[in-house]
């Protein structure tokens, strides 16, 4: 009878164990942004609407993917520039400010795109907003919009424009002394002084149910392995004890 090796054998169920629930994760990663992908998929069969229009909807809707186009004017006094940025390979920043639609009292966050960080990060760099009244088309993002970020990031310097690390509306209300609604826009048309580059699902869906066939694909070759490994030491063993009980000449 066949004699399991203890210490290959548990590696083997951990190896596979582990493989199997990242293969899960990455599932349901894939059904998470197809989802997302389906959600603004249905808000943007609405159309362009218009700032009045967006109002007309249910507070309770999540507004994501939504696309307006409004016109208004830019708070160009005061601004964020969004850290840790790159865009084709290059570090720099994304410009945020608040945006008032033409009749609302309240300021939309609009991250306006990215700019090319400048020979130092000592010195950030300086963004002409414009001080007319302009017209944009933008998308709209609800719910988490800080991402990952590290302890002690929240902090932000004195003056203008701030250095951020991560987006937080109610922090940024506070610092501009701005109402804001509770959801944020992203330039889609490029401008003179940002060039738009956001992408509301960065990983497709496709990629991560990749990543768990991948694992999966570990998790049999590791079975496989250790299959052969114990068939070939099933015939050594037998061969071993046949030797053994034939009678020496």
């Amino acid at each position: 009878m066949l004699k399991l090796p203890v210490i290959s054998s548990s590696i083997v169920v951990i190896v596979v164990v582990v493989c199997i629930g990242l293969a899960n994760w990455q599932w349901q990663r894939a059904d998470q942004k197809q989802q997302r992908l389906d959600n603004i998929d249905r808000m943007q069969q609405k159309g362009l609407l218009s700032w009045s229009g967006l109002t007309l909807l249910s507070e309770t809707l999540d507004k994501t993917g939504l696309r307006l186009q409004l016109q208004g004017r830019v708070e160009s006094r005061q601004y964020w520039l969004l850290d840790n940025r790159t865009l084709n390979g290059r570090p720099g920043y994304d410009v945020l400010a608040t945006f008032y639609p033409t009749g609302s009292t309240s300021g939309l966050l609009v991250n306006f795109g990215w700019v090319a960080q400048g020979l130092s990060r000592n010195k950030l760099p300086q963004v002409q907003l414009p001080e007319q009244q302009i017209s944009i088309t933008a998308q709209l993002k609800q719910g988490d919009l800080a991402g990952f970020y590290l302890p002690g990031a929240e902090l932000a310097g004195r003056g203008w424009p701030k250095l951020i690390q991560f987006i937080d509306i109610p922090q940024q209300a506070q610092q501009s002394q701005t109402q804001l609604v509770d959801f944020m826009a992203y330039a889609v048309d490029k401008d003179s002084f940002a060039q738009p580059h956001y992408q509301p699902v960065i990983m497709p869906p496709e990629k991560h149910l990749a990543y768990a066939l991948q694992w999966l694909l570990i998790a049999l070759s590791a079975v496989v392995v250790f299959v052969f490994a114990m068939r070939n030491q099933y015939q050594q063993d037998k061969f071993s004890d046949t030797e053994k009980k034939e009678p020496s000449n």
